[in-house]
């Protein structure tokens, strides 16, 4: 595949070097804005419990906690909570279960709402330290309404509502009532928000309690995780890599059970790529199911309809994702946002695995997935075609690199003026993957009315034009890997190609854990490969099998347009079949 073939846009604007019409302002940004990065920084360190403190060193035969997180690539987060015995066996209990599982036994009496969220603020206080994934995090204010709704449990024997004692992380852009919400931006460090942004407010009301919130990239615009506020976010299963982005806190955070459900965006990937990188549950919804009132960002009333961003939750499985779309929806939110559509959710899903048609992409025809993402997506053919699954072929989506064109330009049609504005307000330093998102599609130059008539024209076209190769080539569900690697290299990852396609066709999504890991000894990088094309030229020799060694394999699949209830429970249904079958390998 040529240049042109992929698209002069994609290519010219990925690789172009000329100035940005941005500007840094050291000096302002040094003397107004580091004394309160260092405090906001202090803050948080403040919050963690004394008795939840990470000592650096030798924990037992099988745990070395290192000095430096940042430069070491450590992966045994998982095993921090139990050797260091900063949690009780019952609270190490309590931080496995599933979100549906907790307010089950809470609802019951058999877990308080305090006991729970102690257990679950240990181990965020964990999490925190090895990833680096808050951007607050208020423990005392947890535990103060987790002692109201267990007074409330005793007094009425009731639960306020379905998600009473349930302990809940969120992405830091969504507004929380009296306290800053900067959305990555250094300008935003001071931004106090005076009320709960609409999703915060019914979670707060179906009896949630909020604890951490999570952190982002500076500008929200990176798949991977770094800002000027509180730095690089890490992965839990190799600090090394990316967590994957913007999403990143969350993904962090619920991989190494610090959160039961989390609340997440996605414009280009940013629930499905930390979902996939962490290896967890992450679903992005059809636009406008979830509410955006109240959410910050660059765009200062986050609309962007060119390109829409999703609101969705991320968990440790299927269930808790249909637990957040339920609880969400049954609150009626489109009586308060008259921008989402009044769509309850079904919960009377019947899909037989036969009546599944599903097309896998083992190639988008521009970067080339490595080697462990082609293995877990040929074991998912193979596991299903055995499972009996009605169809399941392989698939290439339509003109790729046209469905990109028009999405980067999207990204961008106001000429970068609304992230600008926000640096211009700080002067901040520019992270590189911020750089790198300003200069998608055209860049400062931006779009002219008409040529965003045309472009929407186009997106609508390309759109229908995909929908009706689906109906030709008889599949309802594609299956894909959110990236070409199970997970990037910090500061590196400029391909958004296998998640921002399914936002410009606004498509939902869910991406799961396969149960499989990077192995070495099967995964070795394909040193003979040729590049097709210079995006792939850039990102295929990032993969290598040492560096990824260990690292899980996430896959995601995205359904028709509003078919959000289907595509949930056919990921549930096939995941189950490929997690088998790689336990079984």
């Amino acid at each position: 595949m040529t240049t042109d073939e992929v698209g002069p846009v994609i290519v010219e604007r990925i690789f172009n070097s000329e100035p940005l019409l941005y500007k840094e302002d050291p000096e302002k940004y040094s003397k107004e804005f580091i004394p309160k990065i260092n405090k906001y920084r202090e803050e948080i360190k403040c919050n963690i419990p004394p008795e939840a403190v990470l000592s650096p060193g030798k924990v037992d035969s099988d745990l070395i906690i290192p000095e430096d997180f940042e430069e070491i690539a450590f992966k045994d987060g998982m095993k921090v909570a139990a050797k260091t015995k900063i949690l009780t066996e019952k609270e190490l209990e309590i931080v496995n279960l599933t979100a549906v599982e907790i307010v089950d036994a809470i609802a019951k009496g058999d877990l308080s709402a305090v006991e729970t969220i102690t257990a679950f603020i240990k181990q965020a206080a964990i999490a925190l330290q090895i990833t680096n994934c808050a951007m607050q995090f208020f423990p005392e204010e947890a535990l103060a309404r987790a002692r109201e709704l267990d007074e409330y449990y005793k007094k009425t024997g009731k639960t306020v509502g379905p998600m009473h004692g349930l302990p809940m992380s969120l992405k830091e852009h969504y507004g929380f009532k009296g306290k800053t919400t900067n959305a990555g931006f250094a300008s935003m460090i001071d931004h106090f928000t005076a009320d709960d942004a609409l999703t915060t407010a019914i979670f707060r009301k179906a009896g949630a309690v909020f604890y951490i919130r999570t952190t982002q990239p500076q500008s929200l615009m990176h798949l991977d995780s770094s800002n000027n506020i509180t730095g690089r976010c890490r992965n839990p299963h190799n600090t090394a890599l990316s967590p994957g982005g913007s999403t990143s806190g969350e993904g962090a955070l619920i991989a190494l059970n610090g959160s039961p459900l989390g609340t997440g965006s996605d414009i280009g990937g940013s629930i499905r790529a930390p979902a996939a990188f962490c290896h967890i549950w992450g679903f992005k919804p059809t636009n406008k199911r979830v509410s955006l009132m109240g959410a910050f960002a660059s765009y200062r009333d986050m609309s962007n309809d060119t390109v829409l961003c999703s609101v969705g939750p991320l968990a440790n499985s299927a269930d808790d994702l249909a637990l957040y779309m339920k609880t969400f929806l049954d609150a009626e939110p489109w009586l308060k946002d008259n921008y989402i559509t009044r769509a309850p959710w079904r919960s009377d899903i019947d899909l037989p695995l036969s009546s599944l048609k599903i097309g896998i992409v083992f190639d988008d025809g521009i970067v080339k997935p490595s080697p462990p993402v082609l293995r877990a997506l040929k074991l998912a053919k193979e596991s299903l075609e055995k499972a009996g699954v009605g169809k399941c072929i392989e698939w290439v989506p339509y003109q790729t690199a046209k469905g990109l064109e028009i999405c980067n330009v999207a990204y961008n049609v106001d000429g970068n003026f609304n992230h600008r504005s926000r640096y211009e307000e700080s002067g901040e330093p520019l992270r590189p993957l911020s750089e790198h998102h300003m200069r998608f599609g055209c860049g400062d130059k931006g779009v002219s009315t008409q040529e965003l008539l045309q472009l929407i024209h186009d997106r609508d076209e390309y759109r229908q034009q995909f929908a009706d190769v689906m109906n030709e080539t008889d599949i309802d569900f594609v299956l894909t890997p959110a990236y070409f690697a199970p997970a990037a290299i910090p500061d590196k990852i400029k391909y958004w190609g296998y998640t921002a396609l399914y936002n410009i066709l606004d498509l939902p999504g869910v991406s799961f854990p396969t149960g499989l890991v990077t192995d070495p000894s099967l995964d070795a990088k394909d040193t003979q490969y040729v590049p097709r094309n210079p995006l792939e030229e850039y990102e295929y020799p990032m993969y290598d099998e040492t560096v990824f060694a260990g690292s899980p394999v996430g896959l995601t699949l995205h359904g028709r347009r509003h078919y959000d209830e289907e595509t949930l429970a056919a990921t549930k249904l096939i995941q189950e079949i490929i997690f088998k079958a790689a336990q079984d390998a």
